[in-house]
This record gives structure tokens, sequence and C-alpha cells, in this order.
């Protein structure tokens, strides 16, 4: 079981359910999109995070990014809880 709390905002959420591909069915792209969350969790849950770089200019300075399957995650560590701000999907300009 985890050790820490993943909150996922309302934005990151429903702009997750927002994410279409013209190469895949609307089931095969919420498997898809299922997969990347459960693997989000499973990294942001280790108590050792590896892999993230805080961003030092642009719109998300001082945020935490990670990056799965191409989809940068940017959060905040506060105690036990890590709360996911946005996620970009793979296409959109940073």
């Amino acid at each position: 079981m985890n050790s820490r709390n993943i909150i996922w905002t309302p934005i990151v959420r429903d702009k997750l359910l927002e994410f279409r591909s013209e190469r895949f069915t609307s089931e095969e792209t919420f498997d898809y999109i299922s997969q990347i969350i459960l693997e989000t969790v499973d990294v942001l849950g280790n108590p050792v995070i590896s892999k993230t770089y805080t961003q030092e200019f642009g719109k998300f300075k001082g945020i935490t990014r990670i990056v799965v399957r191409k989809f940068p995650f940017y959060f905040k560590q506060m105690d036990n809880n890590i709360v996911i701000m946005a996620v970009l999907f793979p296409s959109e300009n940073k």
C-alpha cells in the first residue's frame, strides 16, 4: 500500500478525460489514460521519487515535474500528500 496520499485536482482529472487520439477508439484511449494514472500513482506513491525535475522558469516555475509515458505531470509535495497540479499532453507546448 502507498504511504503517500496522491491528490488529483479537478482540473487535472477533467483534462485527462478530454484526451483523445485519432488512431484509437474511445475505449482504447480510456484504457491508455487509466494505465497512465496507475503508473503515476505507483511512481509518486514511492517514498523515493526518482527522475523528477523542478522547473526553473516558465508557467510552472518552482513546481516539480515527472514524465510518465510522455505526459509531464506537475506536482507539489506537502508533508505526506502529493498534489498533482497540472498535466500536459505530449503534443502541447510547455
